[in-house]
């Protein structure tokens, strides 16, 4: 079994889900293939989930790139955690608005903020359905990222690709 994690470069996201897949025996002969566009973050998240499936005594084994094309063939499992342009763009999405009067806690979802987000995001999303597409065609494909219903209206009318959200 292959697992890709794009985007597996978060410190908030990939340890939670690497706890999740050392927890489970379904997982523990699974592949577990790393993706970052930063080539730092994607190996230091490989180290620590090798780290994480030693300690708990699974057989995981990890790849990681910073290319997706290069770990994403055969894949059973494919995770999107991506978020273009990181925490500073995030930040805009809340401080711009402000400054015009309109508050919200988080800008990711709705209103200017979550229209910003999705204009960043939805583009490069589809590139990864089309490859998901093209290299594992029959796995099975999670967004973990918002504006979640957006995002996946947006693979699914531009690719056709099946995809569950679950931001």
């Amino acid at each position: 079994m292959k697992i890709v994690i794009i985007g597996a470069g978060s410190t908030v996201f990939t340890p939670g889900l690497i706890a999740d897949l050392t927890a489970s025996r379904y997982f523990s002969d699974a592949t577990v293939a790393l993706v970052d566009i930063n080539p730092d973050a994607a190996a230091t998240m490989a180290r620590y989930t090798e780290r994480v499936a030693r300690e708990r005594g699974v057989s995981l084994r990890v790849e990681y790139a910073s290319d997706r094309r290069e770990v994403l063939a055969g894949a059973d499992f494919v995770t999107v955690t991506i978020a273009v342009g990181g925490a500073r763009a995030w930040e805009q999405d809340v401080f711009i608005p402000r400054k015009y009067g309109i508050y919200a806690p988080v800008g990711d979802t709705v209103g200017p903020g979550g229209s910003s987000r999705a204009l960043r995001m939805i583009p490069v999303m589809v590139d990864i359905a089309r490859d998901v597409l093209d290299l594992a065609p029959d796995a099975l494909f999670f967004n973990y990222g918002n504006p979640m219903a957006p995002i996946c209206r947006a693979i699914r009318k531009a690719t056709g690709a099946h995809v569950t959200g679950l931001c």
